[in-house]
């Protein structure tokens, strides 16, 4: 007898007829496939890291996760367009980052994407973004580390360094890495300083 394929996800009822995914299992999949795009997410990664939302960082991803599914369950429609707008903002207003790499709009694709699927009961997907993890995971991760370019200088001289990375291990995560172009948000502008003659002096910005 031929093997039958089924959708991941699906269950066998007596009879061997296949059962759609339950509303609830559909939303633990999504909600999943969320905080999965989220950990692969370079430049969130890179906030987290380096703490840029404050010492809980990685609560504020957790609760990233959290905002979006909530935003596409009051929304249903919602497109890329959107998603990548909700998502710069929290970078922008709880992580202080501007992103202009365009990752934003891959990662608001890739969700939107996950949620068509996972709506169809089609967690193949999801599963295996979970395995790449989870492996990952096993193999101890690697921490980025980031030195701010400061203004003047041209944004590819960005330093990026990595932990615990041998030569040719997290080849793709690596190039991710080389291609984002990252600014932190905007600083205080620097005020002009006049001296007792009446002459304006530069004032150079500091480094942190």
């Amino acid at each position: 007898m031929a093997a039958v394929n089924r959708p991941s996800g699906t269950q066998l009822a007596s009879g061997g007829v296949a059962l759609p995914p339950t509303p609830e299992k559909i939303q633990a999949k999504f909600d999943l496939s969320i905080a999965l795009a989220l950990h692969a997410w370079p430049a969130l990664s890179l906030a987290v890291q380096n703490s840029w939302g404050g010492p809980e960082s990685s609560e504020k991803r957790d609760w990233f996760a959290g905002a979006i599914s909530d935003l596409i369950a009051a929304a249903p429609d919602a497109d890329v367009e959107y998603v990548e707008e909700f998502l710069l903002n929290v970078m922008n207003d709880e992580f202080d980052a501007n992103l202009e790499d365009g990752s934003a709009e891959e990662v608001a694709a890739k969700i939107v994407g996950l949620r068509k699927l996972t709506l169809q009961g089609d967690f193949a997907l999801v599963d295996e973004m979970q395995r790449s993890w989870e492996e990952r995971q096993r193999r101890g991760g690697r921490a980025v580390e980031f030195q701010l370019v400061e203004e003047g200088q041209d944004k590819d001289e960005t330093d990026w360094d990595s932990d615990h990375m041998d030569e040719g291990e997290d080849a793709d995560d690596a190039e991710m890495a080389d291609a984002l172009e990252f600014i932190r948000a905007p600083r205080e502008k620097v005020q002009p300083e006049v001296d007792n003659e009446g002459f304006t002096k530069v004032v150079g910005k500091k480094k942190r």
